[in-house]
């Protein structure tokens, strides 16, 4: 009976320390957090065009979408917000999706239920990334993967990557953003793609809006 004790007691004080370090490892990873709280909203809309195959052949097939967005960033590392997306292919019919962004946000590197980033958003960053960004087929891309950074005025930020779906093939996309008012955002996508078995273009455009509120 002692021995079981001590045997649970010395459990205890062994799983102590790696439980508190779970707790405290968001301020452990060695990036200071520079950044003071914001929420960002964001607005976008445009369309496209994918390729699909049935049994008669390849075909393209034209899509407008549109979507919205809210996250908040804590002044801590912490982020949470949603996104929500909807998008009409015509008689392939219409749809509409909505996703959470849960994520451990610092300056330096985010993981999350969005995806993951490495490096600044003030700087220089890499990500993997998907259901966040609207519009999700033709802004950043439903999922996407690529690097962006900030740029010298009148501009702000760009971004240039790779995506898919409902695209059949991956194809290159690129965001720009610029101010006009304080804090007020317009950027700008765009998609260009080949679908590798029948030669047709994949291709989108859209335009949204970043407001941000510290």
């Amino acid at each position: 009976m002692k021995l079981k004790e001590l045997f649970r007691k010395r459990k205890r004080h062994n799983c102590t320390p790696l439980f508190i370090l779970i707790l405290l490892s968001p301020y452990f990873v060695g990036f200071t957090e520079t950044d003071s709280g914001y929420t960002d909203i964001k607005f976008g809309a445009g369309g496209g065009q994918y390729v699909y195959q049935d049994c008669s052949g390849s075909h393209t097939q034209k899509f407008g979408d549109a979507g919205a967005a809210v996250v908040r960033k804590f002044e801590g590392p912490y982020r949470i917000g949603v996104s929500a997306g909807g998008w009409d292919a015509g008689k392939r019919g219409s749809y509409a999706i909505a996703y959470p962004d849960l994520a451990l946000d610092w300056e330096y590197f985010s993981i999350g239920t969005t995806g993951i980033r490495l490096g600044s958003l003030k700087q220089m960053y890499v990500e993997a990334k998907g259901l966040d960004e609207p519009p999700y087929f033709s802004g950043k891309g439903f999922i996407r993967l690529g690097f962006g950074g900030v740029l010298e005025k009148p501009f702000s930020n760009f971004w240039i990557g790779t995506n898919g779906v409902p695209y059949n093939s991956l194809g290159l996309a690129a965001q720009i953003e610029f101010p006009f008012a304080e804090n007020n955002f317009v950027f700008l996508t765009g998609r260009l793609g080949n679908d590798q078995k029948s030669g047709f273009s994949e291709y989108g455009v859209s335009v949204g809006l970043r407001i941000r509120y510290y």
